[in-house]
């Protein structure tokens, strides 16, 4: 059984998809499988996964959202830790090593998640536009604090304990706009975080992203339900607050 399973979900990225794999294929760490899931797409992906024959799982399924398509590789998964690569994102050769010794290292640290700084790109991966910088915090409560305010995680730079995705419930799939912000949060409830604090994933600035196309009413309805969740958690520590003060 391999160590990480990398998944990548993608609906018509046919022209960026070979530079996400390819990343994965160059890493220095060797033990992962590569999952790509194809939300029904309708260009040339297809075709051109093909050209990996075995070194992929390839899964086509009928356009539903990144959280349906990711659920999906998550449930085909054999490895003990999952990541995510968009299809036009890529990995740093060094990704998977650095996440796979630490979260090895804490195990038994009720430890759920990893991530990291990344660049933001041109289309073409030539320039650097921005560099995404996570803020350092003393400990888990006040990175939760700050994660309730705002979701500082990118997708493609966080590794996982499969475990403790099934222990939360996987991607919401009735969210089509911060899901992945959703399960973070979730995560962040019952487990602690490690970040690293050098970028090791580059993603493409355009304006096709999936996020971008969500309308405005249903980016409204995900982050009402999400802040109604964090709304809870606080009701839940004052009311146990008052319990033991008692």
């Amino acid at each position: 059984m391999p160590k990480v399973s990398v998944i990548i979900p993608t609906y018509n990225y046919g022209k960026f998809i070979s530079d996400a794999i390819d990343s994965i294929l160059v890493q220095t760490f060797k033990d992962y499988e590569i999952i790509v899931v194809d939300d029904g797409s309708t260009d040339n992906t297809k075709d051109i996964i093909k050209k990996y024959n075995d070194k992929i799982s390839y899964y086509y399924k009928t356009n539903n959202g990144p959280s349906s398509a990711r659920n999906l590789g998550i449930n085909n998964a054999n490895g003990d830790y999952v990541c995510f690569l968009d299809a036009d994102d890529i990995f740093d050769p060094s990704k998977l090593a650095h996440q796979v010794k630490l979260l090895d290292e804490h195990k038994n640290k009720n430890v759920s998640l990893i991530y990291s700084d990344y660049y933001i790109m041109d289309n073409n991966l030539n320039s650097i536009i921005k560099y995404g910088k996570s803020p350092k915090f003393s400990s888990h409560y006040h990175a939760l604090k700050y994660l309730f305010q705002r979701n500082y995680i990118n997708t493609s730079t966080a590794m996982i304990v499969k475990d403790c995705l099934f222990e939360v419930g996987l991607f919401n799939e009735d969210y089509k706009y911060l899901e992945d912000y959703d399960l973070w949060v979730r995560l962040g409830l019952k487990h602690e975080f490690i970040y690293i604090n050098k970028p090791l994933t580059k993603s493409r600035a355009h304006i096709t992203s999936y996020s971008k196309s969500v309308n405005f009413p249903e980016k409204i309805r995900c982050s009402n339900e999400i802040k109604k969740m964090i709304a809870t958690y606080y009701t839940k520590q004052v009311d146990q607050s008052k319990k033991t003060s008692r």
